[in-house]
């Protein structure tokens, strides 16, 4: 009994630590497949900002604890007042290139405040909203979103812009070259959704975080 009593000092945090790490190693395939299945409908025409289709997410996210609400009528961008452990944002990207491109040519070329940039052309967010704060990409000024999440001027409205964080992580993904690949030109779109569902086991001492995923299509 004595052996057993010292040898559990050990194994049981053990045994907590591998129950732990499994829940989340479960709950992060789940995210991933809601991830990308959610991204799939979007560049396929999903409108997000509508609830038949947020309750089309939280039936994909079945298990994951993703939260809606109360129905709504027509669109909304920001469905966040919510409880529940996760958070959907969906986001639409576009390129805007230098000057002379045929987007700031359509302003004129002083007018084209985001030249060279990446901007937010569509953002929607729905779940639990103290959670939205978990994306790669910033978030575009609210002013400038539309019910639909549509970004009215990207081009020319500065708070379409990406924050240099999210700059630099789109930079590092898509202005490069090598294995086939060729920088972004001006006016092609990226489609982006990335999820975030909390850990439901906390065991004091070993809690478990949450599980991120994102696709970009």
């Amino acid at each position: 009994m004595i052996e057993f009593a010292l040898i559990a000092l050990l194994f049981i945090p053990m045994l907590i630590v591998a129950v732990v790490t499994g829940w989340g190693l479960v709950r992060s395939i789940q995210a991933n497949q809601v991830c990308r299945d959610l991204t799939n409908i979007y560049i396929h025409g999903g409108d997000f900002s509508s609830y038949p289709m947020q309750q089309l997410a939280q039936r994909l996210a079945q298990g994951l604890n993703l939260q809606i609400g109360s129905s709504f009528t027509g669109n909304s961008t920001s469905n966040t007042s919510n409880s529940g452990d996760g958070v959907v944002t969906v986001t639409q990207i576009m390129y805007v290139g230098g000057t002379t491109s045929p987007n700031c040519v359509a302003v004129g070329a002083g007018n084209c405040t985001n030249h060279d940039s990446f901007v937010f052309t569509q953002r929607m967010q729905f779940g639990n909203g103290s959670l939205t704060t978990l994306t790669q990409l910033g978030n575009p000024a609210t002013s400038a979103i539309s019910n639909q999440g549509i970004i009215q001027s990207p081009v020319t409205d500065s708070g379409a812009k990406l924050p240099t964080s999210g700059q630099s992580n789109m930079t590092n993904l898509w202005q490069v070259t090598g294995n086939g690949r060729a920088p972004l030109q001006d006016g092609q779109v990226v489609y982006v959704v990335e999820v975030f569902f909390r850990n439901t086991i906390n065991l004091g001492a070993f809690p478990g975080d949450g599980v991120y995923a994102v696709f970009y299509f």
